[in-house]
C-alpha cells in the first residue's frame, strides 16, 4: 500500500469556521419512525455537503457541491425536488482545511487507519470529500419503509446490495465521535457517488486506487430537533448501542 500527500505532508489552508448541522436523531430511525423532518429546500441552506436518507427510508441521500441524489435500491439515481423532505442526515458548510493526495487503500479499514494518522482529532467531528478512482466499490441502499414502527436494524436486512469495479467518482462522509451516540453513529459514515452521478449508495467497502481527499473539521455542531410529535413516546435514554450494531453490521 501507497501513501501519497500533496508537498511534504499535506497542504493546508487557512480555516474558516465551519458548522455541521445534524437533522433529527439517530434514535428516531433506530425506533422505526421514517418520515421527512425537513425539505430538501431548508437542507441546501444548511451547508454544500451533506449525507443522509430521504423520507421513508427510500435510498440514500448525499448533497455534493449543492446538489441533492437520492441512490435508491432499484439502482437509480434520483434528483429530488426541493419539495422532497429528509427524516435524518448530518450537513456541512465544507470548508477544506487540508488537501492530502491518497493512493493504494485496498480497504475501508485501512483507509479508517491512515485518517487516524492524518487526522487525529478524533473528539473534534470531521467531513471529508475524497474524489478519484476506485480499484472496487461496494455500496447498500435499504429499501423504502411504507410504514413506520419496523426498527432500523430489522428494516435494514431489506437492502440492495451493489458492487463496480474501475470506477471513479466521490466519497462524502463523516467521522463523528463517540460522545455523539444516540444523537448519530459515531465513527465513519461514507456515501458514493459516481462520476457519471449513476450510481452511488451507502459505503460498505472499497478499494481506493488514487486521487484527493479534502477534509474540515467542525468548530459548531448543532441539533435540528424533529417537530415534538415525532419525539412523543420515544425513550431517549434508552441504551440503543444493541440496534445500532445491528443496523451498521455491514457499515
Amino acid at each position: 500500500m501507497t501513501l501519497g500527500v500533496s508537498g511534504k505532508n499535506a497542504s493546508k489552508i487557512m480555516k474558516a469556521r465551519t458548522k455541521f448541522t445534524q437533522i433529527s436523531l439517530f434514535s428516531v430511525l433506530l425506533s422505526g419512525r421514517y418520515g421527512g423532518v425537513i425539505r430538501v429546500a431548508e437542507l441546501k441552506k444548511l451547508g454544500t455537503m451533506a449525507i443522509a436518507t430521504m423520507d421513508r427510508l427510500d435510498g440514500e441521500m448525499q448533497m455534493i457541491d449543492g446538489v441533492v441524489y437520492q441512490a435508491c435500491a432499484d439502482g437509480q439515481v434520483y434528483l429530488p425536488g426541493d419539495d422532497a423532505t429528509v427524516p435524518f442526515g448530518t450537513v456541512a458548510e465544507f470548508h477544506a482545511e487540508q488537501t492530502v493526495r491518497l493512493a493504494d487503500i485496498p480497504s475501508y479499514e485501512l483507509f479508517e487507519e491512515y485518517m487516524a494518522k492524518c487526522c487525529p482529532q478524533e473528539n473534534v467531528p470531521l467531513a471529508i470529500r475524497f474524489t478519484g478512482d476506485f480499484r472496487r466499490m461496494k455500496v447498500r441502499a435499504v429499501v423504502r419503509q411504507e410504514k413506520d414502527g419496523v426498527g432500523l436494524a430489522e428494516a435494514a436486512k431489506n437492502e440492495a446490495v451493489f458492487e463496480w469495479a474501475d470506477c471513479s467518482g466521490d466519497l462524502v462522509g463523516f467521522r463523528l465521535p463517540g460522545y455523539v451516540a444516540g444523537i448519530n453513529a459515531p465513527g465513519w459514515h461514507l456515501h458514493f457517488m459516481d462520476t457519471a452521478r449513476q450510481h452511488g449508495g451507502h459505503v460498505v467497502n472499497f478499494f481506493l486506487r488514487g486521487g484527493e481527499l479534502r477534509c474540515c473539521h467542525a468548530d459548531d455542531l448543532q441539533i435540528r430537533l424533529p417537530p415534538p410529535e415525532v419525539l412523543s413516546g420515544l425513550d431517549a435514554g434508552r441504551d440503543w448501542s444493541g440496534e445500532l450494531k445491528r443496523a451498521e453490521a455491514e457499515r
